[in-house]
């Protein structure tokens, strides 16, 4: 992602955290509510085409591991504040009197599910880019070197790869 979408998201989720800070039943002004809508529903939207670029990304060339966990880690802030904005802005509108519709809800509602759909995805690819890698065996790294060096090895080939997923012996 570029530093222009992290930096959009991080400028979009610090008012709104900010505006979420209220205490409870401290009263809202609606326009500040519906400034607060308006910031939940843009920080939804790029979040989500942000997370279609890395998906993007991930299956066209892929990230080092580092750039992978700091885009995941500022999707999953920016899929939390939208979810997380939008329970306490809906309890707020209420509070002022004013419907969903009134208070601009309905857009960033429709954005929900995709969020939803999206956080485990996201979740899951930052806990495999940060999780540590396996121990080396290296018996087993030694033993394939000899092997190697006396040339018993496989060439992996498209009919290699063909005949083992047929279940063929070798």
């Amino acid at each position: 992602m570029t530093a222009l979408l992290s930096e959009t998201i991080h400028d979009l989720k610090t008012p709104l955290d900010e505006g979420l800070r209220r205490r409870k039943g401290e009263k809202l002004a609606r326009q500040l509510l519906r400034d607060l809508v308006w910031n939940a529903d843009a920080l939804a939207g790029v979040t989500l085409s942000a997370w279609t670029w890395v998906r993007g990304t991930l299956e066209e060339e892929g990230f080092e591991g580092r750039e992978l966990v700091g885009h995941c880690r500022v999707l999953l802030d920016g899929i939390d504040g939208s979810l997380t904005g939008y329970e306490r802005l809906l309890e707020w509108a209420e509070e002022a009197g004013l419907t969903p519709e009134a208070a601009g809800l309905r857009d960033l509602e429709a954005k929900l599910p995709a969020l939803r759909e999206a956080r485990p995805k996201i979740a899951a690819a930052l806990e495999l880019a940060t999780r540590p890698g396996r121990h080396v065996d290296e018996a087993m790294l030694a033993a394939s070197r000899t092997a190697a060096e006396r040339g018993e090895f496989v060439q992996v080939d498209d009919d290699y790869l063909a005949r083992l997923r047929a279940g063929e012996d070798f």
